[in-house]
């Protein structure tokens, strides 16, 4: 490489200050039940991370895992059940070590919905339920029978237990508390359910939780994302849409990028891999335009709700192939795009970002795992994130970064000076491209690199302020310090 292109940094005057927590989250994903092969390697990285606000959820394909009252209740008899959960929620406590938490017990037994016929589950933990939540109408239409359930989900856990629907009374011996209980998982997507009839739900779920804790917080929406509906905003945010006392603490929303996606069980006909890369980038850009719109929408109506954007990753086209083709570099590439992000929605102002997901596998969404699933091992998406965590934190001030003598936004390299509250300044760099690329940056002192050709993040020095940027590199650079 004869030619280094240079980044600058505007050390005097920050641009930002940054206020955003980076987090992850974890789903009871049927390996990670006790005794898998990958189960003590997977909390044991979750323990490494060392994350406030990491948040928990039971998801709908796995029931039995996920959902504590599989049957509708009959001939005076419930089918309350929290051992398959309670094991999930201990050990993701355990790994937090007292950590503030986020909980979002999302999944609702489906037969609380009108369906054509009871939606069957299997007892074989490991099956997938893709067909498991249906139903847009609640069967309930005054919502008491589903608020009433999450009740007792959380007197279970924060309450030391609950009566039953027949007034048999269910012991837990759990005190647990919780920084925040999130009101369902993108409920946009799978139910459908409107911005109304969400609304109502969520006021009902928190007037009956709120008293079991004064002090636990509240997030709303959770939304999908999948096709941007503003009125979610518009309506949940404006606290005339509320009962009276329903705190509107945080909202939540995700974003995943995608290839171009045709066949969900295999690559056939789906974009190849060397067309994956401006996919994912040019569709993060316009996820972070409509951030700017959303918070507008917050700013207006709600300004003291907090935004959590607490999913956001990238797939692979063969969301459910049990035997799925994810190239080796994808992983690297992955880490990059939710790097990128992760600066952008920091100079937003985003109060908290979440790197999804901990564990995922063949015919679960494949690409969006931080661990290898065989293994249990970090892949690069997890080194990139716990490369963040452990360079940068909120209280850091951000500073204007030029690529090229330009500061407007790069199709080629995304650059950034972050001042740290220890008093090291550090520049952060994504290479957005396969090519490796050098760039010259002054004071440059070590840099730690993740990138294609690397097994975890590696450190090593910078001779003559020329640091390379290897394909779809991630790379935090420390600078020498300066006096005064």
């Amino acid at each position: 490489m004869s030619y280094s292109l240079p980044v600058a940094v505007n050390w005097t005057t920050p641009v930002a200050t940054s206020s955003t927590e980076l987090t992850t989250h974890l789903w009871t994903a049927p390996p990670l039940r006790r005794g898998s092969a990958i189960h003590d390697k997977a909390f044991d990285a979750l323990r490494a991370l060392k994350v406030d606000h990491a948040r928990f959820l039971p998801w709908w394909s796995s029931p039995k895992l996920s959902v504590p009252e599989l049957d509708p209740p009959a001939d005076g008899r419930t089918s309350w059940d929290f051992s398959n959960l309670d094991a999930f929620v201990d050990d993701f406590l355990d790994a937090v070590e007292g950590r503030p938490v986020v909980m979002n017990f999302a999944t609702i037994p489906t037969w609380m919905f009108d369906t054509p016929e009871p939606v069957p589950y299997a007892d074989d933990l490991d099956v997938i339920h893709w067909n498991y939540e249906q139903g847009n109408t609640f069967r309930d239409p005054s919502l008491t029978e589903v608020a009433e359930h999450f009740e007792r989900i959380g007197r279970w856990y924060l309450d030391g237990g609950f009566s039953d629907q027949f007034g048999v009374r269910h012991e837990s011996g759990r005190r647990h508390r919780f920084e925040y209980w999130e009101v369902l998982c993108e409920p946009d997507f799978g139910h459908e359910l409107s911005p109304e009839t969400y609304t109502r739900l969520y006021d009902e779920v928190v007037g009956r939780l709120r008293g079991l804790d004064p002090e636990m917080k509240f997030i709303g929406l959770s939304l999908s994302m999948s096709k941007l509906d503003p009125e979610y905003f518009w309506h949940f945010l404006d606290p005339a849409n509320h009962a009276d006392g329903i705190p509107l603490d945080a909202i939540s929303y995700h974003f995943y990028a995608t290839p171009e996606l045709l066949n969900p069980f295999g690559p056939e006909g789906n974009q190849p891999f060397d067309r994956w890369r401006a996919s994912f980038f040019a569709q993060a850009d316009g996820f972070l335009r409509q951030v700017q719109l959303i918070d507008s929408i917050r700013r207006r109506l709600s300004p003291q709700t907090k935004t959590f954007i607490n999913e956001i990753g990238t797939f692979t086209p063969d969301l459910m192939n049990p035997a799925p083709e994810v190239p080796e570099e994808y992983w690297a590439l992955g880490g990059a795009v939710v790097a990128y992000l992760w600066s952008e929605l920091t100079a937003l102002g985003i109060d908290l970002v979440g790197i999804a997901e901990f564990i995922d596998y063949p015919g679960m969404i494949p690409g969006v795992s931080l661990l290898d699933w065989d293994t249990g091992e970090p892949n690069a998406r997890y080194h990139v994130l716990k490369l963040l965590l452990d360079n940068f934190a909120p209280g850091d001030t951000l500073h204007e970064t030029s690529v090229g003598g330009t500061v407007s936004p790069q199709p080629r390299i995304h650059a950034r000076g972050f001042a740290t509250a220890s008093g090291q300044r550090k520049v952060l760099l994504i290479n957005k491209f396969a090519e490796p690329i050098e760039i010259h940056l002054a004071d440059a002192e070590t840099a730690t690199v993740i990138d294609t050709r690397t097994v975890g993040p590696v450190s090593q020095p910078v001779p003559d302020n020329t640091v390379e940027l290897g394909p779809f590199a991630t790379v935090v650079v420390t600078l020498r310090h300066q006096e005064g």
